[in-house]
Order: structure tokens, then C-alpha cells, then sequence
């Protein structure tokens, strides 16, 4: 199989579903700084990037986000945020992205989209013909939209289009290759937490179906079920929260590699090498966040991760722990909107995660 995979995306797609994922706000929070609105018509905030994993070293870059109030008039709503993403490693990866999150007419609808450029190096384990790790360079650009609307009360469902260009090489091997996707995806959700940014209460359970056919352009005729649910509970009179997330995504049909799950990042920190990725992945985690100040919060957290039709055989059904601790600022304190660095390790593997929002 060629390697047509490419981190790149990966990395940007995760950060957009840290970001956004869906929330229903007809409650207004437990306690101060849970709200779901800032105060004036925006805030600005400069975040520097910082993280480290195995493959590509160390990653330096810049975040600015932008949280604001698209109508006056419009006091239910949660606030909206824009933002970018620039980074570069040791390693020679590098890529620029811009994102966006718009809730608007009373939380009724919500609008995401995101887009980006880069080249990543990174690796693929292949034990059945050359027995170790495959570097690869990887060219991609993406963008993706998103449009929901409410249903009823707390239900919302939505479409989506997703477009990613990847050209792919390696040193190695005499192998290249080029994939690009057109998707189309529907979901649906039911969110019960009480803030979209810092939930302390309640859940939010989704089910996602994306489909990449044949009259798109689409080589790889292909479809992917996840389906998600995360539950919060506060606890010491309301400041600390424990969460849990039970995470399955499904493949079906020609999956191209870089359509394949990876056990890293969301579903389970502590893996950064891409050594784990199969055309089904399951992941149980749960997390203590303790706001020990206003501005300042730490979590600790553990959980364990399977793949199935792994790349490498050995692999399926092989259970990869990971655990670790991190440390989070809120940026926009009215919100409790915040960001963090993480360090985790698995089985033979660690890594330091930036976060944007929490990551679940």
C-alpha cells in the first residue's frame, strides 16, 4: 500500500474538533467564569505554540484567536472565534491554517469552516515487508464547511464537505503517490452540556457519517461512522470537573491510508509516532480538571485505545494505554475558553500536546 497519508491534516482536523465541537447553551453554567458570552463586542489574544512528539521534534509556532459577538441584539448566542495556526518543526514540517466557528440567529444555527496549507515529514510502521519505520514527506492542503441547524431542543444535525489534496513521496522506497478527497458528511447530536467552551455539566452524544463517492472524484470510494459521547460531572462545590469520552470510528469500503484512524492526539495522548492506525479504532479516557486559580487549572488523565484491520496484524485488538498530566490558562475568562500543554506516554511512546480548548 502506498503511503498517502499525511499528519498535516490530521494535526488540523484534530485541532478544529477540539475546538468546535457542538454544544447546545439553553443552561448558562455552574459557577463564576462558566458563562457562555464575553463581555464587550470582541477580545483578542496572541497564544504562542509549543509542543514536542518523537517523530517530528520539537514544533514552535503562534495561535491567534479571536472570541466576539457577531449581534448585539442577539444575547443567546455563545460568543464566536476565528483564529490561525502557524508552526514550524525541527524537522522541516511546517503549515498555515485559518478556522472559524459562528454560532448565530439564537444558537439556532452554527457554521464552522477551516482550511490550510503545509508539508509534513513524518512515519509509518510496516512490519510485514521491511520489518521498521517508513519516513515519508507529505504536500497537502485542506478545507472543510460545516452547517447545522436545530432540530428540536437539544437535537441538531448538520452537513458538511471536506476537500484534502495530499502528493506523497518517500526516501526509502521507490514509491509516490497523490489523493484527493471530496467528502460529504451528515451528522447528528444531542448536547446536554452547559457551556460549549468549559462544560461542567451534562453530555453530548454524535454520531457522524462521512461518505467520499465515486461521482465526487474520489479514487477510494469509501465511508466513515464515529460515534462519540462525553459526559461531565462537577465536584468540590462545583470548581472541578471529571469527564469521561467513549470515542468509535468505523471505515468501510476502499479507505485510503490517509483516511485510516491513528491512536494519537483526542483519542488517547501519548502516542506520537503513527505507529498504531487501522480502519477501526475504539478509545475509553476519562480526566480531573482541577482549577486551582482563576486563570490557572491542571488536569490529569488516563484512558486506553484498540485499532482493528490494523496495518500491522499484530496490532488488532491490542490494548494501548496512555496517561498523563498537563496544564491549562484560560484566555478568555468569561468563557473559561482555555489553553494548555499536555505530556503523556504510551506503550514505547510519548509526546508533549498543545491544547486549544479542552481536549474533549
Amino acid at each position: 500500500m502506498a503511503p498517502q497519508s499525511s499528519r498535516l491534516l490530521l494535526l488540523c482536523l484534530t485541532i478544529v474538533a477540539l475546538l468546535f465541537n457542538q454544544a447546545d447553551i439553553s443552561g448558562q453554567g455552574i459557577g463564576q467564569g462558566s458563562g457562555t458570552r464575553i463581555d464587550g463586542k470582541y477580545k483578542f489574544m496572541p497564544i504562542p505554540y509549543l509542543n514536542y512528539d518523537r517523530s517530528m521534534g520539537f514544533s514552535l509556532g503562534a495561535v491567534p484567536l479571536l472570541m466576539f459577538n457577531p449581534s448585539e441584539k442577539d444575547t443567546i448566542s455563545p460568543s464566536s472565534i476565528v483564529g490561525g495556526l502557524g508552526l514550524y518543526t525541527t524537522n522541516k514540517t511546517w503549515f498555515l491554517m485559518g478556522f472559524g466557528m459562528f454560532y448565530l440567529g439564537e444558537d439556532n444555527w452554527r457554521i464552522t469552516t477551516a482550511g490550510g496549507i503545509g508539508n509534513v515529514n513524518f512515519q509509518f510502521y510496516l512490519d510485514d515487508i521491511v520489518g521498521g519505520w517508513i519516513p515519508y514527506q507529505s504536500e497537502a492542503s485542506f478545507f472543510m464547511f460545516k452547517l447545522e441547524r436545530r432540530l428540536y431542543k437539544k437535537l441538531y444535525g448538520g452537513v458538511s464537505y471536506i476537500f484534502a489534496d495530499v502528493i506523497t513521496s518517500t526516501e526509502n522506497l521507490p514509491l509516490s503517490d497523490s489523493l484527493t478527497l471530496h467528502g460529504v458528511g451528515f451528522n447528528l447530536s444531542f448536547d446536554k452540556r452547559d457551556n460549549p467552551y468549559y462544560p461542567r455539566s451534562g453530555s453530548l452524544t454524535s454520531l457522524k457519517y462521512n461518505t467520499y463517492p465515486e461521482f465526487l472524484g474520489n479514487e477510494n470510494i469509501s465511508k466513515k461512522i464515529e460515534l462519540e459521547t462525553n459526559h461531565y460531572f462537577s465536584t468540590r462545590r462545583d470548581i472541578d470537573v471529571v469527564a469521561a469520552r467513549f470515542y468509535s470510528g468505523f471505515g468501510l469500503g476502499d479507505l485510503a491510508f490517509s483516511q485510516q484512524f491513528i491512536v494519537n492526539g483526542k483519542d488517547i495522548r501519548g502516542y506520537t509516532q503513527g505507529a498504531f492506525r487501522g480502519n477501526y479504532l475504539l478509545a475509553l479516557q476519562g480526566e480531573y480538571r482541577w482549577n486551582f486559580n482563576d486563570r490557572w487549572g491542571a488536569v490529569g488523565f488516563a484512558g486506553v485505545a484498540t485499532v482493528f484491520e490494523a496495518i500491522n496484524e499484530a496490532d488488532n485488538g491490542k490494548l494501548l494505554p496512555g496517561i498523563g498530566t498537563g496544564i491549562r490558562f484560560r484566555a478568555f475568562p468569561e468563557t473559561n475558553f482555555s489553553v494548555g500543554l499536555d505530556v503523556a506516554a504510551g506503550v514505547d511512546d510519548w509526546g508533549i500536546y498543545f491544547q486549544i480548548g479542552e481536549a474533549f
